[in-house]
């Protein structure tokens, strides 16, 4: 079994930016089982165009997530993270979700639907077989009452994956067989992104569907020298953990990932369409992501 760990490195920016200044040493141990016990699809109505909508994700699952987030800030407490969150600050999830920039909700809140929706040949849903949250952000200088930059390093999430769903994404990037994505007849592929996996990961695939297109990027063999070096990335300069997992979902062709942002250019083919809001395009083409979910308890 692979097991992450925290050691010095020299980091960078998930899109490739900037160095940033290491935040912190320590150790960080997500067990990573294939045994984890998936929940069952669930339905859903469908909007403007078909789709296999699972529904929001159970309660239960994005909780778990933002514990697990909770428990990695609070290992860390006096590191001021990308987002603002300080672990020292937070007792629970509730103040945890309270201090999230309304950006940085609705991307992990979409985010998770996507994965809810995900499908792997063995028909379990993705979003089960992720065992740790680890970065959760919105735009670049979001706040309370605005969205931040729509591009850049933010609008995403970092989490750890089980090998299960390690293993559907590298057949995925091949032959297949693939996951499933929401859309009827849409799957998870090898990117058609000309940039390649962002550093320092080795495979990256995205969707079919480009309205959002999800895009996920990893490490093709976590047995690897590069999978078992520090991340590099902002905020966990120092993990290393071969099962690190990168995902936002690009709203328009030059990858703005902001679902709080407006966009005009937007669908497989970036054409001109009617000004909306990254989730309402979203919700449109995906299915209802719950946006006024809050978690158990708050």
């Amino acid at each position: 079994m692979l097991l992450p760990l925290f050691i010095g490195c020299v980091p960078t920016d998930p899109k490739n930016t900037s160095p940033v200044p290491a935040a912190h040493t320590g150790t960080e141990v997500p067990l990573h089982t294939s045994g984890t016990t998936p929940t069952p699809p669930h339905s859903g109505s469908t909007e403007t165009t078909p789709t296999a909508d699972t529904g929001a994700p159970p309660a239960t699952e994005r909780d778990r997530l933002l514990r697990t987030y909770l428990a990695h800030l609070q290992r860390f407490p006096d590191i001021t993270q990308f987002n603002g969150l300080r672990g020292a600050d937070l007792d629970s999830v509730c103040e945890l979700w309270d201090g999230l920039q309304p950006s940085a909700r609705n991307t992990f809140l979409t985010i998770t639907h996507r994965l809810e929706g995900s499908i792997l040949p063995d028909g379990t849903s993705a979003l089960p077989h992720v065992v740790t949250l680890y970065w959760a952000v919105g735009g670049e200088g979001a706040t309370a009452t605005t969205h931040g930059e729509c591009g850049g390093a933010g609008n995403r999430l970092i989490l750890s994956i089980d090998p299960t769903l390690h293993a559907a994404m590298v057949a995925s990037h091949g032959a297949g067989p693939r996951i499933a994505d929401i859309p009827a007849g849409s799957e998870w592929k090898d990117s058609s992104d000309l940039a390649g996996p962002h550093d320092p990961f080795t495979m990256s695939n995205d969707t079919d569907d480009g309205a959002p297109r999800g895009q996920v990027h990893f490490f093709s063999d976590p047995t690897s020298t590069v999978a078992n070096s520090p991340l590099g990335l902002i905020d966990l300069e120092d993990l290393v953990d071969p099962y690190a997992f990168e995902i936002d979902q690009d709203y328009d062709c030059v990858h703005h990932s902001n679902p709080d942002c407006d966009y005009t250019f937007y669908g497989p083919f970036c054409l001109p369409e009617p000004t909306r809001q990254g989730s309402e395009i979203y919700q449109s083409n995906y299915g209802d992501f719950d946006p006024g979910f809050a978690p158990q308890g708050c």
